[in-house]
C-alpha cells in the first residue's frame, strides 16, 4: 500500500525548539495561529483583496480559507501536518471553494518560504514577522515547510536569518503610483490576473480587483491605461506588474490629435470618405509645386542622389 495517499498535503515542522511537550501551550498556541494569519493573508491575496497591516478580522472567503485544520500534532520536534480548510461553496465565485483557496493559499506561503517574496509584499511582511516571533527569539530554531501535493512538492527551510532577508529584498523592489499603457490581454478572471503588451514588446503582470472584472472583460484585446501601484525590477527598473486601481480606455485617454481618435484602428475607406479624397486623374497632380530646379539638386547632393 502507498504510504502517501495517507500524507497530509503539507506539514510545518519547528525544529531545534525542544520537544512538543517541553513547550508552553501559549507558544504552541501562538505557533499554531501564526500560521492560520498566514493563510488568511495569502487567501487574501490570490482574491487580491489587501488588508490591514494591523490584521483584524478576516471576512467572507478569506476567513472560510484560513480555517486549515490540524490533522496532527507530532512529539519530538514540533511537526504539524495541515489540512486546508473544508470544502464548501465560496459566495461569487466562480470554479472556487474554500479547499481549492485555503491549498493555494498555503501553497503561496510557501512559495515565499521559498525566497518569492515580490509576488504579495504583503503576505512577504507578515511571514517575516512570523519567522521573527516563532525562531528568532530560539537559538539554533528553524522552520521545515513541505508541500507534499504530487505535482507542488517541495520542501523548504527557513531560520531566524530569513526575516531580514525578506526585508533586504522588499526593500531593494520599488513600488510606486504610476500607470503602464500598451494592448491588455491572457486575462484570468478567475485568478484576476492579466498581462499588458506595451509599445517596446514587453510584458507586465496584471492584479485587479472583483470591481475592475466588467472594465478587464471590455479592454481585452485593445489598447488602455492601466493605472495603480507598479512593481519595479530592482536591477533593470522596469515595470514587473501592476495592481489595478483604475483602468483608462482608448476613447478616455487625455490624448489630443485634432479630433483624431489614436486609438482605434480605422479602415481607409472611413479616412477617404472623411476627408473626401478621390482618386487622380491626372499625374501630374502628385508633382510637388514650387520647388525649383536648383533647390531638387541642392537636395539630391546632400542625400548622395544622382539628379
Amino acid at each position: 500500500m502507498d504510504e502517501r495517499k495517507n500524507e497530509t498535503p503539507f506539514r510545518v515542522t519547528l525544529e531545534g525548539a525542544g520537544r512538543l511537550e517541553d513547550r508552553p501551550l501559549r507558544e504552541i498556541a501562538e505557533f499554531l495561529d501564526g500560521l492560520v494569519t498566514l493563510v488568511a493573508r495569502a487567501s487574501a491575496g490570490v482574491l487580491h483583496r489587501p488588508q490591514p497591516a494591523g490584521g483584524g478580522r478576516y471576512e467572507g472567503p478569506i476567513e472560510d480559507a484560513s480555517h486549515i485544520r490540524l490533522a496532527s500534532l507530532t512529539s519530538g520536534s514540533v511537526v504539524a501536518e495541515i489540512l486546508p480548510a473544508p470544502a464548501s461553496p465560496l459566495h461569487g465565485a466562480i470554479n472556487l471553494d474554500a479547499e481549492t483557496l485555503s491549498e493555494r493559499a498555503i501553497g503561496r506561503v510557501i512559495e515565499v518560504a521559498a525566497g518569492r517574496v515580490d509576488g504579495d509584499p504583503e503576505l512577504a511582511r507578515a511571514f517575516s514577522a512570523f519567522v521573527d516571533s516563532v525562531v528568532g527569539r530560539r537559538p539554533g530554531a528553524s522552520l521545515r515547510f513541505e508541500d507534499r501535493r504530487p505535482s507542488h512538492q517541495r520542501d523548504v527551510v527557513v531560520d531566524a536569518r530569513f526575516g531580514e532577508t525578506i526585508r533586504a529584498a522588499l526593500s531593494a523592489t520599488t513600488h510606486l503610483e504610476g500607470d503602464v499603457t500598451g494592448r491588455l490581454f491572457e486575462a484570468n478572471l478567475e485568478a484576476r490576473s492579466a498581462q499588458v503588451r506595451t509599445p517596446s514588446g514587453e510584458r507586465v503582470d496584471i492584479q485587479f480587483d472583483p470591481d475592475h472584472d466588467q472594465d478587464i472583460r471590455r479592454s481585452l484585446g485593445g489598447r488602455a491605461a492601466v493605472k495603480g501601484e507598479i512593481i519595479y525590477d530592482p536591477h533593470t527598473k522596469r515595470a514587473r506588474a501592476v495592481h489595478v486601481r483604475e483602468i483608462v480606455t482608448g476613447d478616455q485617454l487625455a490624448l489630443d490629435f485634432e479630433g483624431a481618435d489614436f486609438w482605434i484602428d480605422r479602415p481607409a475607406s472611413d479616412l477617404i470618405a472623411e476627408t473626401g479624397a478621390g482618386p487622380v486623374a491626372d499625374p501630374g497632380d502628385l508633382q510637388l509645386q514650387g520647388v525649383s530646379e536648383a533647390e531638387w539638386e541642392a537636395l539630391y547632393q546632400a542625400l548622395g542622389i544622382a539628379p
